[in-house]
């Protein structure tokens, strides 16, 4: 029941982030674009940093509608982790700043993200997977099958009335 409940309300921030960056990707790229481009640059790619926003956005946005809805719960909070890392990374950076409210305010921002990075990391391993799952229904179909087998033979041992003294 706690899943149930948890998985939509952490998905909840990733969704409303997700979209707002998919719908309004210039103010993301002006906060990365410090981060991101330099490494654009190093690696001879050209590609606007808005459009890598824009697709970050989706990609969240996605992943954290998978995790809310609880399909593949384990897949989506793999690949939150992996894009709430990117986000931390790039979308604060406060270490570039001057002391003042403006830092402080990066800051904060850079350890919510942080918090939900670790919040993703727990979803992308809380539960069973599904091998534990296919492996527990192994078990009960052999527990059944076991079971049936001894009532057959107690049958089988009573009618012939062996079983009786």
């Amino acid at each position: 029941m706690t899943r149930a409940l948890a998985r939509p309300l952490l998905a909840s921030w990733f969704v409303y982030g997700g979209v707002r960056a998919a719908l309004e990707p210039r103010k993301g790229a002006e906060a990365a674009e410090p981060v991101v481009k330099p490494l654009l640059t190093e690696v001879g790619v050209d590609v606007p940093v808005e459009a890598l926003v824009r697709a970050h956005g989706i990609a969240t946005a996605a992943a954290a509608t998978v995790l809310a809805f609880s399909k593949s719960p384990r897949a989506a909070g793999v690949a939150l982790t992996g894009l709430a890392a990117v986000t931390v990374a790039t979308a604060t950076p406060f270490w570039r700043m001057e002391e003042g409210p403006e830092r402080e305010a990066a800051l904060e921002q850079f350890m919510k993200n942080l918090s939900l990075l670790g919040g993703a990391m727990l979803a992308a391993t809380a539960g069973h997977s599904a091998g534990h799952i296919k492996r527990k229904k192994a078990r009960q179909v052999k527990a059944k099958e076991k079971a049936k087998e001894k009532a057959k033979e107690k049958k089988a041992v009573a009618k012939s009335g062996r079983g009786t003294k």
